[in-house]
C-alpha cells in the first residue's frame, strides 16, 4: 500500500512541476485523496472486520448513516448560500444554482433512505439508485478534486518576474467598474508594484450590449485615475468577449509590444476563476500563471460551482464518454435482472 501511495505522490509531483495548467493533475490529486481516505477507513478501528470478516455493527451504522447525513448538511448549506446570494446579488437564475444542486442532494438523501432503511427488495430500485449514485459520485469526485487542486494552484507562489500583467475583465455597470472587477484591478496594480513597476499591464475586455464603453476602457481609466499609474504602462485589449479571447487577443498585443523579445506574463482574476483561466492561457500558448484577487466569501461557492460547470464543458466529450460507459455498465446489470 505504501508503494502505491508513493507512486501516486510521485506522479502528481511530476505532473504538477512540469505543467500546472492541466486537468489531468486534478484527477491524479483526486485519486491520491481517495487512496488516503481508503487507507484511513480500512485502518480505523471501528471499521476493522472481526475474525469472521464482518464489519462491526457500529461500523455499519457509520457507513449507512454518513451518506444521508452529509447530503442533508450540504443541502441546508446550499439553500442558505443561495438565500444570501439572492439577497445581496439580486434575483437572478445563476444565484439559484446552488439551491438547485442542494435540491438534488436532498432527493438523493431521500432516495437512499427509502431504498436502504425500508428494505426494498425490488432489484430494479437498487440498480437505478446504484446508477444515480455512480453518476453522482463521479461528479462529486471531480468537484472535490477541482476544489482541492484549485486551492493548491491559487496558493502556489509565482517564482519569476513577469514582463506583462493581464487583468481579465468581468463586466461593467454602465461605464463604471463594479467591486468584483475593481478587486482584480487592485490586485493587478499590487503585482505591478511588487515587481518594481517594471511590467506592463494589459486590461482585457470588450464591450457588452448593456455597457456604455468597453471593459478595457473603463479598466484603464480606473487604474490611471485611482492608482495614478502612467498612461503608457497600461495597454488595452478591447475586443474579447470571454476568457479564451482574453488570453488569445492579449497574446497578440504582447507579441507585438515585445517586438520579438522573449517575455513572461501573469494574469489576474478572482480567486475562484484562476485555475480555469490558466487552462485558457495554456491553450493560447501564453507562458503565464495566475494570481487571484479576493472575493466576498458568500459569493465563492456559487461562483466556483459555475467555474466547475465551465470546466466540465471544456472537457465535455471525456465526461460524456464516462457517463456512457457507466450507463452501459448499469444497463448490462439491469438486463441480467429484468
Amino acid at each position: 500500500m505504501i508503494q502505491s501511495l508513493v507512486v501516486l505522490i510521485a506522479l502528481f509531483l511530476i505532473l504538477y512541476l512540469t505543467e500546472k495548467r492541466r486537468f489531468i493533475n486534478v484527477v491524479v490529486l483526486g485519486l491520491l485523496g481517495l487512496f488516503v481516505l481508503r487507507e484511513i477507513i480500512v485502518y480505523y478501528p471501528v471499521l476493522i472486520p472481526n475474525e469472521q470478516g464482518i464489519i462491526s455493527e457500529m461500523g455499519i451504522v457509520i457507513l449507512l448513516g454518513s451518506f444521508p447525513s452529509v447530503m442533508f448538511v450540504l443541502s441546508i448549506a446550499m439553500f442558505f448560500n443561495s438565500k444570501v446570494l439572492l439577497e445581496k446579488e439580486g434575483r437572478k437564475f445563476r444565484n439559484l444554482l446552488l439551491a438547485i444542486i442542494g435540491l438534488c442532494f436532498f432527493i438523493m438523501m431521500i432516495w437512499y433512505v427509502f431504498i436502504i432503511f425500508n428494505h426494498i427488495e425490488n432489484e430494479v430500485w437498487h440498480i437505478l439508485f446504484f446508477y444515480a449514485f455512480l453518476i453522482f459520485g463521479y461528479t462529486m469526485f471531480l468537484y472535490t478534486s477541482v476544489m482541492a487542486y484549485a486551492t493548491v494552484y491559487h496558493f502556489t507562489p509565482i517564482t519569476y518576474e513577469p514582463n506583462y500583467i493581464i487583468a481579465l475583465g468581468s463586466g461593467l455597470i454602465g461605464d463604471k467598474v463594479p467591486p468584483l472587477l475593481a478587486s482584480r484591478l487592485d490586485e493587478a496594480v499590487k503585482q505591478y508594484k511588487k515587481y518594481g513597476e517594471r511590467p506592463v499591464i494589459i486590461v482585457s475586455g470588450g464591450q457588452g450590449n448593456d455597457e456604455k464603453v468597453s471593459e478595457a476602457c473603463a479598466m484603464k481609466k480606473y487604474i490611471v485615475d485611482v492608482h495614478q499609474l502612467p498612461d503608457q504602462k497600461v495597454l488595452m485589449e478591447d475586443k474579447s468577449t470571454n476568457t479564451a479571447q482574453n488570453m488569445a487577443f492579449s497574446k497578440v498585443i504582447m507579441d507585438k509590444h515585445a517586438q520579438g523579445r522573449k517575455y513572461r506574463s501573469l494574469f489576474v482574476t478572482n480567486n475562484f476563476h484562476v485555475f480555469r483561466a490558466s487552462i485558457y492561457a495554456k491553450r493560447a500558448k501564453i507562458d503565464a500563471e495566475g494570481v487571484g484577487s479576493k472575493t466576498a466569501f458568500y459569493y465563492i461557492p456559487n461562483a466556483f460551482t459555475r467555474e466547475f460547470i465551465g470546466l466540465l464543458e471544456m472537457y465535455k466529450w471525456v465526461h460524456v464518454t464516462v457517463f456512457l460507459f457507466i450507463t452501459l455498465f448499469v444497463g448490462i446489470i439491469l438486463r441480467a435482472y429484468v
